[in-house]
């Protein structure tokens, strides 16, 4: 896929992840791979309506911006992830509510109650850290590592997936949602 179709993509899939309520107007981010050592990443402080193909800004994986202004607070974390998976094309993270209520009970999602487990590879957890921290670069970089691993619930925060495309990685995001959904209305319910 060229930059240009590259860039339109993960705008789409960004306002698609916003409008399924994944995260609120001005949280999360979304990243790709171009190739060689570049990504492009959703900028920082931007409405997620207002973001353009033309928006992303371009870094390389040492984490000098090319071209597009500030990166999302969030740059190290993406950066971190595809330094350590090659496999890694799109890196999405989002604030998804029922993962992070999940999370914060102390639970995990009930891969028994749906077909998610098709959906999705292992998850993995970080405790609670500061958002846009090195430290929480580098949980998140540890634990997305082992490459079964698709998904990354950030204690308290958020959720990250991968994919080896824009709709991969938003679909995980997701189907992991649901999952907690439906694994909260469950312990609720019963």
């Amino acid at each position: 896929m060229n930059e240009a179709a590259l860039r339109r993509y993960l705008v789409e899939v960004f306002r698609l992840a916003y409008l399924r309520g994944l995260t609120d107007l001005m949280g999360g981010n979304v990243s790709a791979r171009l190739g060689g050592d570049e990504i492009l990443i959703t900028p920082t402080s931007t409405p997620k309506t207002l973001i353009k193909p033309n928006s992303l800004v371009k870094m390389r994986l040492d984490g000098t911006v090319l071209s597009g202004g500030r990166p999302s607070s969030e740059w190290r974390m993406h950066l971190g992830i595809y330094r350590v998976r090659d496999d890694v094309r799109v890196v999405l993270h989002t604030h998804p509510p029922n993962v992070i209520a999940l999370s914060q009970l102390g639970l995990k999602p009930d891969f028994s109650l749906t077909e998610a487990a098709s959906y999705l590879g292992e998850v993995a957890e970080v405790p609670l850290l500061k958002p846009g921290s090195e430290e929480l670069a580098e949980a998140v970089a540890r634990a997305i590592r082992p490459r079964g691993v698709t998904a990354v619930i950030l204690k308290g925060h958020g959720l990250v997936t991968v994919g080896s495309t824009p709709h991969e990685a938003l679909n995980r995001a997701e189907v992991l949602e649901d999952l907690a959904y439906i694994t909260l209305m469950v312990r609720v319910l019963s």
